[in-house]
């Protein structure tokens, strides 16, 4: 009966498989981060001055001029 050589599968495919799945998924997240970057970038900020905040939050003044105590 002739000796049959069992060969060990090389992991050096599924290596490199693991490395281009790496380099495939973090290119993605940093062209959606630039994607996202860039929209955002398109958009005014908001005014985060405190004035602008207590002008926000302050409540409605009355249009039908009834008097408030």
């Amino acid at each position: 009966m002739p000796a049959t050589a069992t060969t060990k599968p090389s992991r050096s495919p599924l290596r490199r498989l693991g490395r281009e799945l790496l380099a495939l998924v973090l290119a993605k997240l940093v062209l959606l981060t630039l994607f996202g970057w860039a929209l955002m970038a398109l958009f005014p900020r908001t005014d985060t001055h405190p004035s602008a905040i207590e002008h926000h939050l302050a409540p409605a003044t009355s249009s039908h001029g009834v008097s408030q105590p």
